[in-house]
């Protein structure tokens, strides 16, 4: 009885210390100024394993080497643009929250603008032809 006692123990403390590997704790930039740039930065890119959750927040490993990619790309002294183009060049647009206007979106920008102004314009319109047929 005693034995199976031990055993059960055994297995349970062995299940919960497994779990402790499952996260390891970041290592963080000495320079205060340079982990916040790095979090700003975290916040700026998504991760693509997530549906669309920025790596500051995400807990897969993709997000875990991101943070640690941006965080060497700033001990290596890169801006936050070059830092930016970078993962760009290596991911695609679809890696950063906030995309430029370029030929490959620009209905996305410009089609809801298009949507809003015909209803203004059409009801211009008609208020209009009803002001002279009046």
């Amino acid at each position: 009885m005693l034995k199976l006692y031990i055993t059960k123990i055994f297995l349970i403390l062995l299940f919960f210390s497994l779990n402790s590997f499952a996260l390891t704790p970041e290592e963080h930039l000495q320079n205060e100024y340079d982990e916040q740039r790095a979090r700003n930065l975290f916040l700026e890119v998504r991760c693509l394993v997530c549906s669309g959750q920025v790596i500051e927040s995400s807990n897969t490993e993709f997000s875990f080497e991101m943070r640690k990619m941006i965080r060497n790309k700033i001990i290596e002294g890169k801006t936050d643009e070059e830092i930016k183009e970078d993962l760009v060049s290596q991911f695609g647009e679809d890696i950063l929250t906030s995309a430029k206007l370029s030929k490959n979106n620009f209905l996305l920008w410009f089609l809801p603008l298009f949507f809003a102004i015909i209803p203004f314009l059409y009801l211009l319109k008609t208020k209009l032809l009803r002001n002279r047929s009046s």
